[in-house]
């Protein structure tokens, strides 16, 4: 599951509690949740693939050719949207109006990632396959039978598998794989974010600092987590029966947040705009504002006179510190937090927002004492400033 960061932060405060936003869906269980462009796409149970162009608050069927499939997993590959099913892949040039099943027809589809060259698929008990176009599929040295999650980051891809396989990892595109010191856990949810990864396991979260080389168990550590989301230092964990839960520092911690919600099994988890969505075992779909969640708040709808990025407060700091920062027109936003080496660590923000004043707290509590750069960047504008973690 290849996870994209970024939010879109709205200047509307709404309730702090999941809403259900399942209208023209019905009462199905959403095995998937994909963010394309505008649009976000729901897999179901037995009812296909639905498509929404507002954010979730209505839903319409994207095509007729998948009605009565489970659609496991999605992703996009050049002009394409694909759909594994319980009878292989699926692919769409014009968000499901006309679908076409590719040559992987007869097997369950539990996982899809791609990257700008190849479209993955992760197979029921029969591997790994990748395609250059989509339609030819060849299958992968990948010791995994059961690949129940993929992520990928260029040419450096993650595998997770069912059976106790655990974690392997590629640094060439899928042509060779290693295992990694996670290798006797069922892994069902993968995220990759710079350096940082996490796991979703039989048994909880794992979560790895060197990109999924080697990995500690986290807090969350007595659940089955089925999907996984990344948002700068703040983790999403979809579990069984016992809804979602947030960690704010990278895993250590976790609490539950399930207002609105209740103990659903969470089988996917997406970011788009200003919302994390959820796709449930009852209700199909439900979202909350992921302002409300994360250290990442609108702090006034008046619109600035100029790009500014003030000095993190406190500072120095321990563990955690204010980024404040204004944005006089709508547009691409990325903050970012890098070392003395010019290395990006971590990515606050990395999405449109709209014109206004913006508040981040960001955590250090998985990083040592030193001098950091946190920068903001926007089209024509670009500042840094130095701030200092001190334990």
């Amino acid at each position: 599951m290849l996870f994209i960061i970024g939010t879109f932060i709205s200047v509307q405060f709404t309730s702090a509690q999941w809403a259900n936003v399942s209208n023209g869906m019905g009462n199905y269980q959403v095995y998937s949740l994909l963010k394309s462009g505008n649009n976000i796409f729901a897999g179901t149970l037995s009812h296909g693939l639905f498509i929404s162009t507002d954010d979730g608050s209505s839903w319409s069927l994207a095509g007729t050719s998948l009605y009565s499939r489970i659609v496991f997993s999605l992703t996009t590959f050049g002009n394409y949207l694909y759909a594994g099913t319980d009878l292989g892949v699926w692919r769409t040039s014009n968000n499901g109006a006309y679908w076409s099943v590719t040559s992987i027809n007869n097997n369950s589809t539990y996982s899809l990632a791609s990257n700008q060259t190849r479209v993955f698929a992760g197979l029921h008990n029969s591997g790994l396959f990748y395609s250059s176009g989509g339609t030819g599929w060849f299958i992968s040295s990948l010791n995994i039978t059961n690949v129940k999650a993929i992520v990928t980051d260029g040419d450096f891809l993650l595998a997770g598998g069912g059976n106790n396989a655990g974690v392997y990892l590629s640094t060439n595109n899928g042509t060779n794989w290693s295992p990694t010191t996670l290798n006797n856990k069922s892994v069902y949810s993968l995220a990759l974010n710079g350096n940082y990864a996490c796991a979703g396991t039989s048994s909880g979260v794992y979560v790895s600092l060197d990109r999924g080389y080697t990995w500690t168990q986290s807090g969350l550590n007595n659940s089955l987590i089925y999907s996984m989301a990344v948002y700068g230092n703040y983790v999403f964990a979809g579990t069984e029966l016992n809804g979602v839960y947030v960690s704010s520092n990278g895993g250590a911690d976790w609490v539950q947040k399930n207002d609105g919600l209740g103990n659903l099994t969470v089988f996917a988890l997406c970011i788009k705009d200003n919302y994390i969505f959820a796709g449930a075992s009852a209700n199909s779909v439900y979202r909350r504002t992921l302002g409300e969640l994360v250290g990442v708040n609108p702090v006034s709808n008046n619109i600035p006179e100029s790009f500014t990025l003030s000095q993190n407060y406190p500072n120095p700091f321990n563990p955690q510190t204010t980024i404040n920062y204004s944005i006089r027109q709508s547009g691409k936003v990325k903050l970012s937090v890098s070392d003395i080496a010019g290395r990006e660590l971590a990515v606050l923000v990395d999405d449109t927002q709209v014109a206004g004043e913006y508040r981040v707290i960001f955590n250090g509590s998985e990083l040592s004492s030193g001098i950091y750069f946190y920068s903001l960047t926007v089209p024509g504008f670009v500042s840094t400033k130095k701030m200092i973690l001190v334990k």
